[in-house]
């Protein structure tokens, strides 16, 4: 048996194991509410995920870029994966990249 809350539109918001006040409702482990309620729940952490993943790529190449540390330093198989994504993520861009303000080909002067 899971505990549910709903908001104003009927809508679950929160689903748990505990009944945290009177608001909590009774919900069947099994119910199409609680489904869809976890479904969206690991959609949005996936989500986040994947969003910190970036950041911690970007982290990366900002610390090798200012070589706080070097790509060598990185175990091999992290900086295989690490080629993988940079590859992957400069694919994405392609010509239409918009996050360099200077032309590498071109450089400063």
């Amino acid at each position: 048996m899971f505990y549910g809350l709903r908001d104003e539109t009927g809508a679950v918001v929160a689903v748990g194991e505990k009944q945290i006040s009177p608001e909590w409702q009774p919900m069947e482990k099994d119910s199409e509410e609680v489904r869809q309620f976890l479904q969206r729940q690991n959609s949005s952490s996936q989500d986040l995920d994947i969003q910190f993943i970036r950041v911690l790529d970007d982290l990366i190449e900002l610390l090798i870029e200012k070589q706080t540390i070097q790509f060598t330093e990185i175990p091999e198989p992290a900086q295989q994966k690490l080629l993988k994504r940079r590859w992957y993520r400069q694919q994405l861009r392609g010509n239409d990249d918009t996050t360099h303000l200077i032309d590498p080909e071109k450089g400063l002067l």
